[in-house]
Order: C-alpha cells, then structure tokens, then sequence
C-alpha cells in the first residue's frame, strides 16, 4: 500500500460512523400485567444487566435502590416513593456478569389519594439511585376507558372488565349506572359513595339474575370524593 491508498483508508475510516459505545451495566424494565383496563394492577420487573466479564460493585447511598414514577402528560400521578423516607444506610450490590433480578413490583393503578387513573397513555419512569449508577428507563402503558354498562349483558359470565358510572340504591340494592345503562352491583361502593366510580369485576349470572361481582373500586380520576374513599 503506497502512502496515497494508507491516507484515504485512514481517512474513511475517520469519517465512518463509529458503534456507540455500551455501557458495561444497565437496567433493563419489563412490564407484566392481564389486561390493559382502569384498576388492572401491573407488574414493573427491574433486572441489572453486567454487559462485561467481571464483578462490577454498585453503590446506593440510602436503601431505596431505584425510584418508579407513574405519569401522565408529564405529571406523575404515583410514585414509589410517596410518603416515604428514604433509610439512610448505605447499600452495596456486587454484579456479576450476566443479568440479576433486581426487584419486582405490582402497582395497582391508583393515586396515592387511592383515585382510580384517568384513561390514556402513562409513562412508567424507572431511576436507579446509585451513587455509580444512576441510569433511567422510561417504558409506555396504555389504560382504555371503561366498558359501557349497557355491554355488560353481552359479555360471557365470568369475564372480568371495568366499568364506570355512578352508584344509586332502589329497594336496598346497589346499581351502577351510566348514559348506556345499568347493572346490579353485588355490594356497595363505600359508605355514601358521591360522584362517578371505577368499578372492576365480572358479570355473575344466576337464573335470571344479573349481578355485577365487584372486585375492586375506586373513584374516577376526575372525581373528588366528599369523604375519604374505601378502596375495593
């Protein structure tokens, strides 16, 4: 190679776009859950991934090894750490090559104020709080608004959905009612409950009955309940 070709090699290889570089451990997030519904709790899994060949030590300045924000047009609306003080004991975790399961944790899809969430798309936000290891992952979970009451009758007994309307009581029989219609509740939604409620359960038909088996509840994310709520 004379010194004309070894210039133009160097000099494409200057130019080339180089790979970017990995960093030798990251978080990796999953998210699990059964369904994309108002209150169907999900699973955020947090594994360590140590991309090279030896042990690499991290160090965490307080026992919370990581931060979970839930948030809505970027406004959290969740966190885990919501009334909670950070233990000031300092952590060491040593990582050896490979991935290692962090954590796991179920978030069940309500506000501090045990609010149910508003439908739309959420950004799950995970921060790792290391003092050599601070990276962040953000992961996209949709919400879909609640079924219609008046389709709930078409549905196989047995299937759990979510619904939403607002409670009244006929005769001492709760009902669950919307602008589509209305469905017997199996029990009620709190003491004096006010405003529209979320409601997840499922259809249990007996004869001719029709009665909404309630799992769990809460108020809609718009509603600001009179009293404090009871949680399904």
């Amino acid at each position: 190679m004379n010194r004309g070709d070894f210039l133009a090699v160097t000099a494409a290889a200057t130019a080339a776009p180089k790979p970017p570089v990995r960093a030798p451990i990251v978080a990796e997030v999953t998210l699990e859950r059964d369904a994309d519904q108002l209150l169907a709790p999900f699973t955020v899994g947090i594994t360590v991934n140590n991309t090279t060949t030896g042990t690499v030590r991290l160090n965490f300045p307080t026992a919370d090894l990581f931060r979970i924000d839930v948030m809505h047009d970027g406004e959290p609306v969740w966190s885990s750490l919501s009334n909670h003080k950070p233990i000031p004991v300092n952590r060491v975790i040593d990582v050896p090559p490979g991935r290692l399961k962090l954590a796991s944790m179920t978030i069940d899809g309500t506000t501090p104020d045990r609010r149910a969430y508003a439908p739309g798309r959420y950004t799950v936000r995970v921060a790792m709080l290391g003092t050599n290891f601070g990276m962040i992952v953000d992961k996209l979970i949709d919400f879909f608004p609640p079924l219609p009451i008046g389709d709930v009758a078409g549905l196989k007994p047995g299937t759990v959905v979510t619904i939403a309307g607002q409670q009244t009581v006929l005769g001492g029989i709760p009902q669950l009612n919307d602008a589509s219609g209305s469905v017997r509740l199996s029990r009620s939604l709190g003491i004096r409950p006010a405003g529209v409620y979320v409601v997840r359960g499922f259809l249990d038909a007996t004869g001719d009955d029709r009665i909404f088996d309630v799992g769990r509840f809460a108020p809609a994310f718009e509603n600001t309940p009179t009293a404090p709520p009871t949680p399904g």
